[in-house]
């Protein structure tokens, strides 16, 4: 080895060892010490039997290290959890954890570790912006099949408003050809140094055709919840028609180029009501002109559905909107406040409503209740979906059951019957249903059917039948309505 020779080892050993040491290279936090592995022991509640639970069982997912000592991870990993523990992917020690946020309606939660030693040697990644087209993404996470960490590839395929199966509710979507199975839940899809999305779901019926929760969707649950409080995503509480026809432009009055759709509902309470009304046309949401099929102009996306516009703003945020009424042009504005349709999607982890009356066992309806069964049952398959809150209806109250007893002989086989009428009283709510039944005077109690079918009761044998009931099924309390200020009693479970 010549002296120049030996003086250029030298120096590349003093520059590595000087600018790079090889201590901090093995310190510098790698992506996969913010992925995380989770183990959650869930305890669902038994929609056939709402006062009980279906019992523990342990469901596996993932997630990710965000700003904050906070773990990022799907709203569907961590629900009705009663035990929930995380693991980094670099490490193998278990820490318990809890969750602080959860948004079903976007299939998003917020966990947190209190023992520090979790987070040390960590760095959160970054929130990034929404993916383009075509923009090459990384799926992280702790799929089925292992116990390490998997990393796949793909492209983002597609980007839309689409229906996310954790609440049913339609908001910003984007499928990659990434795959995603089973315990990649709630793992950060990466893209670049920054997350761009959450893993979320897979299409069953197509390979590699997986969907992720977005970093607009994920930012808006964030910034909602900055003030501790989640008060989730916006909805005007209307119905709207493309105005696809030209005869329908027409007779609406609209111009020659003129876009819009058509109101054809307007939900009483909602945001919209006493702002906008049948037959309105509107024009345009915060300057977002909506096209004749219900769609608007994004710069970042392409054209897509309109309740973007009004979905990305928060709650208790004002929008302009332009309409046509009666051929005059109108401009008003809008307070986003919060709004629940007449059949609910998820909502909470809360245990479910119901009443229990001389056996028979109300609930609500709601996407928990059809959830529970693998086909819907036949009797509420034809149920108004799309029909809105009116004054005299707020929820569609179901006969769930009936629990055998001589008080209720001849309607022991009923289930999943809607209501229509009690003792002529259309009930608005499970808390004004109960107020019927314990304020009903005369001799009977009558329960009408939407399709017409009649249960007819003896009042007093009825009231007097309840705690027969409860206690024959080992039922704790009649009822649990939620919002009810009696708290409800510790429940016991029944033994089958």
């Amino acid at each position: 080895m010549t002296a120049n020779t030996s003086a250029l080892v030298l120096a590349l050993t003093l520059t590595l060892c000087g600018a790079w040491p090889t201590d901090a290279l093995a310190q510098e936090p790698s992506t996969a010490s913010s992925v995380v592995q989770f183990f959650v022991h869930s305890d669902p509640p038994d929609m056939t039997m709402p006062w009980q639970t279906d019992g523990a069982s342990l469901y596996g997912g993932s997630g990710v290290i965000i700003d904050g000592n906070r773990i990022l991870t799907n709203a569907h990993v961590v629900e009705y959890a009663v035990g929930i523990e995380v693991k980094r992917a670099d490490a193998s020690e278990r820490f318990s954890a809890r969750v602080t946020f959860i948004s079903h309606d976007a299939d998003l939660a917020l966990v947190e570790v209190e023992d520090s030693r979790f987070f040390q040697g960590t760095r959160p990644i970054p929130l990034g912006q929404m993916p383009k087209l075509e923009q090459g993404v990384q799926v992280w996470g702790f799929p089925e099949g292992g116990q390490t960490l998997s990393i796949t590839s793909g492209i983002v395929s597609r980007i839309e408003v689409d229906s996310y199966l954790q609440s049913g509710r339609r908001l910003l979507s984007t499928q990659i050809d990434a795959a995603i199975n089973s315990g990649n839940s709630g793992g950060p899809v990466i893209g670049g140094e920054a997350i761009v999305g959450i893993a979320m779901q897979a299409l069953e019926e197509a390979e590699n055709v997986g969907y992720m929760v977005p970093a607009p969707v994920i930012r808006h649950f964030l910034e909602d919840v900055e003030d501790g409080h989640y008060d989730g995503f916006p909805r005007l509480g209307v119905r709207l028609q493309n105005m696809e026809s030209e005869p329908q432009r027409v007779a609406a009055g609209m111009r020659s180029g003129q876009t819009g759709a058509l109101v054809m509902r307007v939900d009483y309470g909602g945001p919209a009501y006493g702002t906008l009304r049948p037959r309105d046309v509107l024009l345009a949401i915060d300057g977002h002109a909506i096209a004749n099929d219900l769609t608007v102009a994004s710069p970042l996306i392409g054209r897509v559905h309109y309740s973007m516009i009004y979905q990305s703003r928060q709650i208790g945020e004002r929008v302009a909107v332009s309409l046509l009424r009666n051929g005059q042009r109108l401009t008003k504005t809008i307070e986003l406040r919060a709004h629940t349709p007449l059949v609910p999607g998820r909502r909470t982890t809360e245990l479910p409503r119901y009443l229990v009356f001389a056996g028979l066992v109300f609930q609500p309806l709601s996407a928990d209740y059809f959830d529970y069964f693998r086909r819907p049952p036949p009797n509420l398959v034809s149920v108004p979906w799309n029909h809105g809150v009116t004054k005299e209806r707020r929820e569609v109250i179901v006969l769930q059951r009936v629990l055998p007893d001589p008080v209720n002989r001849g309607y022991q086989n009923w289930e999943d019957e809607v209501v229509r009428l009690v003792n002529g009283v259309v009930p608005r709510d499970m808390t004004h249903l109960a107020q019927i039944i314990d304020r009903a005077q005369g001799r009977w109690l009558r329960v009408l059917m939407e399709d017409g079918h009649l249960i007819t009761l003896d009042r007093a044998a009825a009231r007097a039948a309840t705690e027969r009931v409860l206690e024959s099924y080992g039922i704790a309390d009649d009822r649990y309505l939620g919002s009810d200020p009696r708290p409800p009693r510790k429940r016991r479970k029944r033994r089958r």
